[in-house]
């Protein structure tokens, strides 16, 4: 090669130099051959009776399947509006061609399912829907190479969409209602239930201080689950339950979700729930057994008390008169 000298006085396991007794011959020989082979190669005479060594030059051409080498650009993170630049770098014989397309088949930033030919890949003003993973292909004549991939994380301030704005059910049945928004974002921004008493309306720009805020109790319930992928892929689905619903629990719920990292976003929705004049099984909490109204009774011994407390009232006004 250009820059090693191998002296073969010994075999090596896959380089070595052979010749026949009866001939002048030499022969190197490479088992296996290798992609690293490429390049020039000398056959020096030294011992020639002549003052000068006699070189022979020839370049071996090694045909191999592309690779991607690890200076290509690995999983990043980044803001959504940024401008990024996604690179590949492939090896092989003859040079590759680069081929870029998303793992999932979905079209690239630019509408196309594959762009092919490019090292690079700019994606400017990237959106969250351009996050993914992202595959990098390198072919020749000799076959397909390594597939690099790389994933893109965007992040993105949230946002909620509540499919149910206002929600009706009976009080003073033994029903429970829930409420449910799907909250965006990413990172997962944390989200937290408030019941809006002041009667005042939701902004983003609102604080949630003059807010009552909701905490898992013998009233609510709050949970979060991922919903199926068909429904959304970067969203949690937050459910409010309200138990055993009363006049009282009429009114404005409101959903907010803040990021976790500076700068902090916040997204504000609200939910109403209103009274029906029958009770809506459809929304009633699976824990329910039925639609049952609820009975206000008089305690027996608290109205004795009442009675006697009012008699000794009208006594006393009496003698006083």
């Amino acid at each position: 090669t250009d820059d090693q000298v191998f002296q073969f006085s010994q075999p090596t396991r896959r380089l070595y130099a052979e010749h026949a007794i009866d001939s002048s011959d030499w022969y190197l020989i490479f088992d296996p051959l290798d992609r690293e082979d490429y390049g020039d190669l000398t056959c020096m005479l030294a011992d020639t009776g002549y003052n000068n060594s006699i070189y022979l030059r020839r370049r071996l051409i090694v045909y191999s399947e592309p690779f991607v080498v690890q200076s290509s650009t690995k999983d990043i993170e980044v803001n959504e509006g940024d401008n990024i630049l996604l690179k590949c770098f492939a090896q092989g014989l003859p040079p590759p061609q680069i081929q870029w397309m998303k793992a999932d088949a979905s079209p690239l930033p630019d509408g196309n399912i594959r762009a092919i030919g490019a090292v690079e890949l700019p994606i400017n003003d990237i959106r969250k829907q351009d996050r993914g993973i992202y595959k990098c292909l390198a072919i020749n004549l000799v076959g397909y190479g390594d597939i690099w991939t790389l994933k893109v994380n965007v992040k993105f301030p949230p946002y909620i969409r509540c499919p149910y704005p206002m929600v009706g059910q009976a009080i003073n049945f033994l029903v429970d209602i829930y409420v449910e928004c799907y909250v965006h974002g990413y990172p997962a921004p944390r989200i937290s239930w408030y019941k809006n008493d002041y009667g005042g309306q939701i902004s983003d720009t609102m604080s949630v201080d003059v807010l009552r805020p909701i905490w898992n109790s013998y009233k609510y319930k709050i949970e979060a689950t991922i919903p199926e992928p068909n429904i959304c892929t970067d969203c949690i689905l937050s459910r409010l339950t309200v138990i055993n619903v009363l006049a009282s629990d009429l009114g404005s719920y409101v959903i907010n979700a803040t990021t976790n990292d500076k700068p902090y976003r916040t997204a504000l929705a609200s939910v109403f729930v209103f009274e029906t004049p029958e009770c809506q099984q459809f929304i009633t909490h699976r824990n329910n057994i039925g639609c049952k109204r609820l009975r206000f009774t008089t305690n027996r011994a608290s109205l004795t008390i009442c009675q006697s407390i009012l008699l000794l009232f009208v006594i006393l006004t009496v003698d006083l008169i």
